[in-house]
């Protein structure tokens, strides 16, 4: 059983624990559809399944898991994992292994990167990948975890050995020292790596920034783990610098680039999202995300849609994923959002959401109001509940200005099927 104590409690001179299970992930079934890994449902049909939702609260360095509770539209607290008991400050995002056995958490304030065992959400590896460690995700054949390492301006490759559950460095890309990104005209002194996906064909696509203005992509091929293409924001006009999604069946690839509004009016902020040929790694399409600092995007689990959000305007898009074209818009994912997840079943759309203080040395800030996240009703795109972990409303005005004091401030979210869920593509990729 984990305790669970907050820097909040701590200040407040109380202590609170909590404690429960759970397990991990989706592979794909036989018939194309989602199965949980070990330590999950027996697999007694879709009846039996349900799913997890982990949601990373990087301001108080915990982690939430969640599920469905016993009426439409509630969810549970099961557990809350105390990261910062493993250094693993300021937990930024999460992925999974394809059974949903494992999961790789980023730390930017911890500069490394933690491994969860899912069926007891224990700790079992951490490696020190450096400053800023934004983004850590399983290569397709999970050999390998490959992390953007902000604050180092690199890309890191660590052997993951699931089996012995042992996990260290095993590669390097600094930005700077690539002859590639070198000779390519642009300046790359302030791009740093911030997120990335596989494509699935030996490729890995990684959105620099995380200013929009240090927005470029940069195409690592795993063969031989070096970057074999490079696209400046300004010069060749691909500003990149958030959300990375390949498609599941084509040779496609989506990014997003977002830029917030200045407050003094110098800059006018930005949304717009990218479709890149993965075959030839070029650019084919682009759009308007009707509106201000494009950020996410999630496939719904049958495939037809994707979804995208801007973080400022707090609303989006959702594309065809077979003409890239908007055919609908969401109208409102929350104030703040930041990275989504679907429910395996297709039912919601989690989305996580940003407090009104953010956690120390966040590069690219958003403010917002009801630090948690929210399940988005799939089919009417409407906001069915809000979820707030640890409630904003508990603390004091002076307590959220105040840098000593820790405040709820939520970004990374996943989603983890237990049992099997009829699925036209897997829950998350690499596809």
């Amino acid at each position: 059983m984990w305790e669970r104590v907050t820097r909040r409690m701590l200040l407040a001179g109380g202590v609170a624990a909590g404690g429960l299970g759970i397990a991990g992930c989706l592979g794909e079934g036989s018939d194309g559809g989602a199965t949980a890994g070990a330590g999950g449902s027996d697999g007694g049909g879709e009846d039996d399944a349900t799913y997890e939702i982990w949601a990373l609260d990087r301001g108080t360095d915990t982690g939430y898991v969640y599920e469905p509770g016993g009426e439409e539209g509630t969810f549970e607290e099961v557990e809350s994992i105390d990261f910062a008991a493993d250094d693993g400050g300021g937990p930024h995002t999460i992925a999974f292994t394809a059974d949903y056995e494992y999961a790789a958490v980023a730390c930017t304030a911890g500069a490394r990167t933690l491994f969860v065992r899912t069926e007891d959400r224990r700790v079992v590896g951490s490696v020190e990948t450096g400053p800023g460690s934004r983004f850590a995700a399983f290569t397709p054949d999970e050999e390998y975890v490959v992390v953007d390492v902000a604050g180092a301006g690199a890309i890191k490759r660590i052997a993951a050995d699931l089996e012995a559950e042992e996990f260290g460095i095993d590669g390097e890309i600094v930005l700077t020292d690539s002859e590639t990104i070198r000779e390519h005209a642009g300046d790359f002194s302030d791009s740093s790596p911030v997120c990335h996906q596989h494509t699935g064909a030996g490729h890995s696509y990684h959105a620099l920034g995380p200013d929009y203005r240090d927005g470029g992509l940069v195409v690592v091929d795993h063969a031989d783990f070096s970057v074999t293409e490079v696209f400046h924001g300004e010069v060749d006009g691909v500003p990149t610098n958030s959300g990375t999604m390949p498609h599941y069946e084509e040779s496609k690839f989506y990014l997003t680039a977002g830029r917030p509004s200045d407050s003094e009016g110098s800059e006018e902020g930005v949304g717009d999202y990218y479709v890149f040929d993965t075959e030839g790694h070029e650019p084919i399409e682009s759009g308007f995300t009707e509106g201000i600092d494009a950020h996410d995007l999630r496939f719904t689990p049958d495939g037809e849609e994707l979804w995208v959000l801007n973080r400022e305007t707090g609303d989006g898009i959702v594309l065809d994923p077979g003409t890239d074209e908007a055919i609908a818009e969401v109208a409102d994912y929350g104030p703040a959002p930041d990275v989504m997840w679907s429910s395996p079943d297709g039912e919601y759309v989690f989305v996580s959401l940003r407090g009104p203080e953010q956690a120390p040395g966040d590069s690219h800030p958003a403010t917002g109001e009801t630090p948690g996240f929210n399940a988005i009703d799939a089919e009417s795109r409407e906001i069915v509940a809000t979820v707030e972990p640890d409630p904003i409303a508990d603390y004091g005005a002076d307590e959220i200005e105040n840098e000593d004091v820790a405040t709820p401030d939520f970004h990374g979210i996943g989603v983890r099927p237990i049992g099997e869920f009829d699925t036209e593509i897997p829950n998350s990729p690499p596809f």
